[in-house]
Order: C-alpha cells, then sequence, then structure tokens
C-alpha cells in the first residue's frame, strides 16, 4: 500500500512539472505578442518616417537653396526645397522667397519674419529684379547692422543660388524706393545679386 501511494505521489509530481512548463510557455508566447503590439510591426516606424522624408523632400522636381543665418548669426547656412521640375525663373524666384519667409526647418534662424509677405516680383530681360515687399519687412525687422547685412545677404543668396540669370536686384517696400531697411545699409539702388556669395 506504501508503495503504491509513492507511484501516485511521484507521477502527481511530474504531471505538475509538465504542465508548468506549459504554462510558462504559452505566459512567454503572451508577453511577446504584448511587447510587438506596443513597439508595432517590424519596419512600421521605418515606413512612417520614409513617409515624412518623401514629403519634405520629393523624389522629382528642382532643388533650392534657401539661405538662413546660422545658429551663431555669424554666416549663412543652407537648407534645400523643391520646385516641380520645368519651373520658371518667375516661379523659382517667388518660391524660393516665399521658402525664405517661411523660415528654417533645422536649427537655422530666419532671417525675414514671417508676418512679411511679396507684393510684387519682376524680372527684366537684363537680369534686374525688381522684389516689391510689405511694409513688414522693415517694420518686424530685429535691427542692427549685422542682421541687417544677414537679412540682405540671405535674399540676395537665395536668388542668384536658385536664379542664375538674376544680376542685379531692386528691393521695395510698398511699391516705392526706400533709403534704408533697418537704417544701415543704402538700398535705393540695385544691389549686385552676387553681393552675398561668399557664404558657407
Amino acid at each position: 500500500m506504501r508503495s503504491g501511494r509513492g507511484v501516485r505521489y511521484v507521477r502527481g509530481k511530474s504531471e505538475a512539472g509538465v504542465w508548468g512548463w506549459v504554462i510558462a510557455g504559452m505566459m512567454l508566447v503572451l508577453m511577446a505578442a504584448a511587447l510587438w503590439w506596443l513597439l508595432g510591426t517590424p519596419g512600421r516606424g521605418r515606413t512612417s518616417l520614409s513617409t515624412t522624408e518623401r514629403n519634405d523632400h520629393p523624389a522629382s522636381g528642382e532643388e533650392l537653396s534657401i539661405w538662413f543665418a546660422s545658429p551663431q548669426e555669424d554666416a549663412l547656412v543652407a537648407e534645400r526645397r523643391r520646385v516641380p521640375q520645368g519651373a520658371t525663373s518667375f516661379e523659382r524666384a517667388k518660391a524660393s522667397l516665399q521658402e525664405l519667409i517661411a523660415g528654417p526647418r533645422s536649427d537655422a534662424l530666419p532671417t525675414i519674419s514671417a508676418e512679411v509677405t511679396i507684393r510684387e516680383l519682376f524680372i527684366d530681360e537684363h537680369g534686374m529684379a525688381y522684389i516689391d515687399f510689405t511694409e513688414a519687412l522693415s517694420q518686424t525687422h530685429p535691427g542692427g547692422p549685422w542682421t541687417e547685412i544677414l537679412t540682405l545677404r540671405s535674399i540676395l543668396q537665395t536668388l542668384s543660388a536658385n536664379v542664375p540669370e538674376i544680376r542685379r536686384v531692386q528691393i521695395l517696400i510698398e511699391g516705392r524706393e526706400v533709403e534704408t531697411l533697418a537704417g544701415h545699409l543704402d538700398i535705393r539702388r540695385p544691389l549686385n545679386a552676387t553681393w552675398g556669395v561668399h557664404q558657407r
């Protein structure tokens, strides 16, 4: 009788051990499924990133170089944008200036207030560009001679980089010539488009 009870005890212990392994295995599977659900399927993050890259940098089109102030405000640095393939000089010029006004997407600093708009833009057959800005170009400018230089250089370099046929730029505010943008530089006469090209 005693030996029979011992056999049943050993068998019961063995079966309990098997069930323990089964339950542990099931728990591991459930934990793995939960982790997979929380983190998402493999590649989900990469798909989202690549969609963002396609939105910011379309595969087709012509590249533009938009020049902003560096974080140290000691130079100009470029960011890339795109316009549709076959854009005219006028379209490239206007798109470039609109992107400049919209501001940087990196740690670079804007050189023109987002409140500014372009009233008119004209490029003649001699490579002279006339750009008529709203009063905000002057009114919202932070001032200071170096900041004024960076603003003018960013306009000129952005135009010369994207529309090589532009040789000179006449800046107008509300349809008229003005003496200065922020009190330091004379902009009554057209500015050479290559004035600000020696930047990194």
